[in-house]
């Protein structure tokens, strides 16, 4: 967890301006840092700005021809140990795409529409788990 300013923070990584803005709207209001990219190449780039982010809430399939998985490969080499939040929806695409994040360690998935009252907790319970800091925002 970042420790200086006593909240979590997140990266999102959506394409979809309507999806994007709900996205922050929830984590700024449960209060996180929000960091925001629109594809998996500038998700990868506010990253690496950005190393005290402590979770990469992503869509799976993003434009420009790299997914969210191939975007977390290229994260985890780098940091191994950061956490992902996949999201998608039904598409069979989606569904491809979700098989291969489940032998992944950190890389948990979430189908959309997900429960806008729950994600900010799922995100909150998936950095406890992973930090030895207990103490919550």
């Amino acid at each position: 967890m970042s420790s200086e300013n006593n909240y979590y923070s997140i990266l999102i990584v959506e394409d979809n301006e309507g999806v994007m803005d709900l996205a922050v709207n929830i984590f700024e209001y449960a209060g996180f840092k929000v960091f925001t990219a629109r594809d998996a190449a500038g998700g990868v780039e506010c990253f690496r700005q950005n190393p005290e982010i402590d979770l990469i809430f992503s869509d799976l399939i993003l434009p420009g021809g790299v997914t969210g998985i191939e975007m977390a490969k290229t994260i985890l080499r780098e940091k191994p140990g950061t956490l992902f939040l996949m999201v998608t929806g039904y598409s069979d695409k989606g569904k491809a795409l979700r098989e291969k994040i489940q032998n992944m360690d950190n890389v948990e998935f979430l189908a959309k529409p997900y429960d806008v009252n729950e994600v900010a907790e799922k995100v909150k319970s998936m950095i406890r788990r992973n930090s030895p800091e207990t103490t919550v925002a």
